[in-house]
């Protein structure tokens, strides 16, 4: 549908007119330099619209490193050139003690993997396919950082990409959606529901969003 976003999540080579597009952007932008993590999908508004999930790494003395969403644009019969539509900034690494560490790894380790099996384990209602590990911080266990195609389990489902926080120690997740810069921890809580343990005195699964 019109305005909907295909999600088509590709890491490594994107499509090639994607590629294209990019890089025309890419070389209009100051201040910051941008390599593409993975291609996220499209969206018909005015044309086509294109996401492309990047590394920014902020030109400063002290140079920064920060996970962002590039939207751009391109008009029917535009061919090798693109609008820049909006940059969002969806990991800001924190230089503190404690603060996220931007350590992009489309090849996920095999600690973060494991903190991310655990967790999902027996999680029912939703497909998560992480791909890619954005960061790392260190607060009460390590929070690790995915991105991640998520697939509602129905019938002709809704994909989505999400940035999905996972505490190693605790389980505790968090979802964002990136396309859509909405954080819904209710709505979301009531579709992914983990089955841990069926027996529990609230006569609801362990692990479940209040």
């Amino acid at each position: 549908m019109v305005g909907n976003w295909n999600v088509d999540v590709t890491v490594g080579a994107m499509p090639q007119a994607v590629a294209t597009a990019f890089g025309k952007v890419n070389e209009q932008l100051i201040g910051a330099e941008y390599t593409p993590i993975a291609y996220l999908g499209s969206q018909v508004v005015n044309g086509t619209n294109y996401a492309v999930l990047a590394e920014q790494l902020v030109i400063t003395g002290k140079d920064t490193k920060n996970v962002v969403v590039l939207i751009f644009n391109q008009k029917p019969g535009q061919v090798g050139d693109a609008t820049l539509v909006s940059i969002e900034r969806v990991v800001e690494a924190g230089g503190e003690l404690g603060g996220t560490v931007v350590d992009v790894k489309t090849d996920i380790p095999e600690d973060a993997k494991a903190a991310f099996d655990k967790t999902f384990e027996g999680f029912v209602g939703s497909k998560v396919e992480p791909f890619a590990l954005l960061a790392t911080q260190v607060t009460k266990g390590v929070n690790y950082v995915f991105a991640a195609k998520v697939s509602p389990v129905v019938q002709d489902p809704t994909d989505s990409v999400e940035l999905v926080t996972v505490n190693a120690m605790t389980g505790q997740v968090a979802f964002t959606d990136m396309l859509t810069s909405k954080h819904d921890v209710m709505s979301l809580g009531y579709a992914f529901t983990w089955l841990k343990n069926q027996n529990t005195s609230l006569g609801k699964p362990l692990g479940e969003w209040p």
